[in-house]
Order: C-alpha cells, then sequence, then structure tokens
C-alpha cells in the first residue's frame, strides 16, 4: 500500500528551513519614508518582483527610489505614521513609525523565490527574504516577501 506524501507546511519551507538552518534571520528596521496613497479602484501594477493585479482599497506604497508595491491599510498604519505632506500625484508621505518591531531578513545568495501573499515573487542573488519581525517565532509565516538588495541596504537598518 503506498502513502501519499505529506504535503508540505509551506511553499516556503524549503527557503525557510535553510534560512534558519544557517542562522541567517537578522533583524532590521525601515529607516526611510515611503509614500502611500490608497487605490479607489483595481489596478495592475509593475513591482520589482512582477505585474500585480492590486484591488481596490489596497495601499499602492512607493519608496524614495520609486520601487512600487502594494500593501494592505492596516499594514501601512502599523508600521508608518502618516504625515501632512501630499505628492502632486496623490501619495501621502509617511515616516516608519517609532514604535515598529521591524523585520527579520536574510541576504540570499543565490536567486530564489517566495510565495507571498500577494503571488509569487523572484528574488536575485543578493536579495533578501523578510518576514514581520512579529513572526520571529513561526517557522513558517503566511506573510513572507523580497527586497531587492540595493532597497534593503539603502531604507533598512540592521539592528543589533
Amino acid at each position: 500500500m503506498s502513502h501519499p506524501s505529506p504535503t508540505p507546511p509551506s511553499p516556503n519551507a524549503a527557503l525557510l528551513d535553510a534560512i534558519e538552518q544557517a542562522s541567517l534571520w537578522f533583524r532590521a528596521k525601515k529607516t526611510r519614508p515611503i509614500f502611500v496613497k490608497v487605490l479607489e479602484k483595481p489596478a495592475r501594477v509593475v513591482t520589482l518582483e512582477g505585474e500585480e493585479e492590486v484591488p481596490a482599497g489596497m495601499c499602492l506604497c512607493r519608496g524614495e527610489a520609486g520601487d512600487v508595491w502594494p500593501q494592505k491599510p492596516e499594514r501601512v498604519a502599523a508600521k508608518y505614521a502618516a504625515t501632512d505632506e501630499l505628492t502632486p500625484d496623490g501619495f501621502r508621505k509617511h515616516v516608519p513609525a517609532p514604535d515598529a518591531e521591524g523585520v527579520l531578513a536574510a541576504r540570499i545568495e543565490h536567486a530564489f523565490q517566495v510565495v507571498a501573499a500577494w503571488g509569487t515573487l523572484v528574488g536575485k542573488p543578493g536579495d533578501y527574504a523578510v518576514k514581520d519581525y512579529a513572526h520571529r517565532d513561526v517557522r513558517y509565516p503566511a506573510d513572507v516577501w523580497i527586497v531587492d538588495a540595493k532597497l534593503f541596504d539603502a531604507t533598512y537598518q540592521r539592528m543589533s
């Protein structure tokens, strides 16, 4: 009698297990502002990881380097404080919240991918796999994403 193979605990299990086994996680916090606009209607957005369909009500975030990504409004509110500053195209400046816990990040030295809440993301050698610091004790969190190496180095600070 054959037994079916066990279902992996997460589509990211192999990568997360390798990060854990190599002790690659470190804590980091955002240091730079972002600009945010709530989408009034669905939009097709080109991010660093590819094209994404973003539903109405989601936030479209833009970094200082022009990189864009979708994020849920409650996640933006948990990590950033809105300012009164608006850009001509309607994005509101948000600064990192001083009490934000930050993230756990791991630099990956080979091409890799993760299945994020919003789709499959592809990382280049040297990019970072990232998860919320609040999930530091969660081996396979539902939300894992990729941050481009140059953007990570420019917008995050490693915590001791």
